[in-house]
C-alpha cells in the first residue's frame, strides 16, 4: 500500500487537477441538484430501525484522493430482532484507477468497476435506501467519514445522518475482547461469508449487532429503553 506522503505528493501534483475537471461535468447533472435539496433535510433517527451498512474503499484518505468502489448494507428491525429482506449493493466507479492489490482484496474486476455508479448516483440511491433509519458501521466512525469527506469536496450540504457505532457496542458488551470484525465472528458463531464485499461484510455485521443487542438484556417491546441504551455516550457518536 503507498505511504500517505505519496499519495498526497501525487494529489497535489495530479489527481487533484484531475478531480476538479472530472467533477465540473457532474456538477450540473440532475443527481447533483436533486443531492443539493435532500442533503440538507433532516433525517429522522430511529431506534427500532438500523441500516447497517459497508463501504469498500481505495484507501483510508478521503481527503486527499482515496474513493469509495462499493456500498453494501442491510436493515434490521430492532424490535423484531431480524435482518429485513431488501438491501442495498452498488459498485461505484471511481475517476482514478484502482491499485491492483485493492480488487485483489475485494475481488473487484476492472470491468465490474468500469461499468458501476458514479459516486452521486450511488450515494443518493444509498441516502433513499437508508431514510428513516440510524446507520451502524464496524467501525462507523470510518464509514460515516469517508461519505462525509466526499460530500464535502463534491462543494454538497453537509451530510449528517443519525449513526450507532457497532465497535463501541461490542467494546459495550465485551469490555476486555477484541472489538474486530473478524474475532467478533468467530466468538459468536457468526455464518461467514467471504470479507471484504461490502455486501457480506454488512450482513455479518448485522447479525453481529443483533447479538449484541440480545446481550444487552433490552426488552424488545420497550422503545424508550432501547433508546436510553444506544444513546449512551459510549455507544453512539450522533451526527458530528
Amino acid at each position: 500500500m503507498p505511504s500517505i506522503g505519496y499519495k498526497l505528493i501525487k494529489y497535489l501534483l495530479f489527481n487533484r487537477r484531475k478531480w476538479k475537471k472530472k467533477m465540473r461535468k457532474e456538477i450540473d447533472s440532475p443527481v447533483y441538484k436533486r443531492l443539493e435539496e435532500k442533503l440538507p433535510e433532516y433525517q429522522q433517527e430511529s431506534v427500532r430501525y438500523f441500516t447497517v451498512f459497508d463501504l469498500e474503499t481505495t484507501g483510508f484518505y478521503p481527503a486527499i484522493g482515496d474513493e469509495v468502489i462499493s456500498i453494501g448494507a442491510v436493515k434490521i428491525d430492532l424490535v423484531e430482532g431480524r435482518i429485513l429482506e431488501e438491501s442495498f449493493y452498488r459498485i461505484v466507479r471511481p475517476f482514478n484507477k484502482v491499485p491492483r492489490f485493492v480488487r485483489q482484496l475485494t475481488g473487484l474486476s476492472i470491468g465490474e468497476i468500469r461499468a458501476g455508479w458514479s459516486f452521486l448516483e450511488a450515494l443518493e440511491e444509498f441516502i433513499s435506501f437508508s431514510e428513516g433509519t440510524t446507520l451502524i458501521a464496524h467501525p462507523v466512525k470510518f464509514d460515516v467519514y469517508v461519505l462525509q469527506a466526499l460530500v464535502q469536496k463534491w462543494n454538497l450540504p453537509d451530510y449528517l445522518p443519525p449513526y450507532l457505532d457497532s465497535e463501541a457496542l461490542a467494546k459495550e458488551v465485551f469490555p476486555s475482547g477484541n472489538p474486530q470484525l473478524d474475532s467478533l465472528i468467530r466468538k459468536l458463531n457468526i455464518e461467514r461469508h467471504e470479507r471484504h464485499h461490502a455486501l457480506n461484510d454488512a450482513k455479518m455485521t448485522a447479525e453481529l449487532c443483533l447479538k449484541l443487542f440480545s446481550k444487552l438484556h433490552v426488552e424488545k417491546t420497550l422503545d424508550e429503553e432501547i433508546k436510553a441504551r444506544i444513546q449512551r455516550e459510549n455507544l453512539v457518536f450522533g451526527r458530528k
